[in-house]
């Protein structure tokens, strides 16, 4: 937002004036004093009023949700997709709902186009490592519907390969899917779990652990 100007008796007026109207508390307010005012003879003929400028510090995550939406926004206008975006932000992390028609081409084969779509926003919003804050980009719940199944991958898998004694496989993961392969399979000390391949796109191998 740009600055504002606000007058009171003081410049403490001013600023609790300037806290009401914004919303916002004091920390997050920018203030440069024009002028503190002056009190005339017994505060009457004469006297001027303090002056204030103000403006929201914007706070670093809400600036990346702002700039992802409107990235996110672009990408489907330039291809043609009439969808809006609902931008929130988690646990410091900025999460983009698509919402409109055709929701299966945005997601495309196995979540493939909605991860090219993810890729695109973080890339262009976190051209800084050093204040990286990811960006979910989903549509219809998609990432919480993969992510039940492939538990449910991972739990079924690892049944059989412990009650087959032998290793088995999954079919070709992301790195984020083969994260949730791990995390269901934490507590699972009698299995073990790992990456073959090379390459984004990797299998997780699920075997029962050796005992000494």
């Amino acid at each position: 937002m740009e600055p504002i100007e606000i007058e009171g008796k003081t410049v403490d007026e001013a600023i609790e004036k300037a806290v009401e109207l914004l919303n916002v508390p004091k920390e997050q307010l920018q203030i440069e004093v024009i002028s503190n005012g002056t009190q005339s003879f017994f505060g009457l003929i004469g006297s001027k009023k303090a002056r204030i400028k103000v403006k929201v510090i914007q706070d670093p995550v809400e600036k990346k949700k702002e700039k992802a939406r409107n990235y996110l926004e672009e990408i489907l206008r330039l291809a043609k997709i009439d969808a809006s975006v609902k931008a929130e932000v988690v646990d410091k992390k900025v999460f983009l709902t698509i919402n409109g028609d055709g929701s299966g081409l945005l997601i495309g084969k196995r979540g493939q186009t909605l991860d090219a779509f993810q890729y695109l926003v973080n890339k262009m919003v976190n051209r800084e490592p050093k204040d990286r804050i990811p960006v979910i980009v989903d549509t219809e719940n998609y990432r919480s519907r993969r992510e039940a199944k492939l538990v449910s991958i991972a739990n079924r898998l690892g049944e059989r390969a412990q009650r087959e004694k032998i290793s088995v496989t999954t079919g070709p993961l992301n790195p984020q899917e083969r994260r949730v392969i791990y995390l269901a399979l934490q507590d699972r000390p009698d299995l073990i779990a790992r990456s073959k391949g090379e390459g984004k796109l990797k299998r997780v191998i699920i075997a029962p652990r050796k005992r000494n």
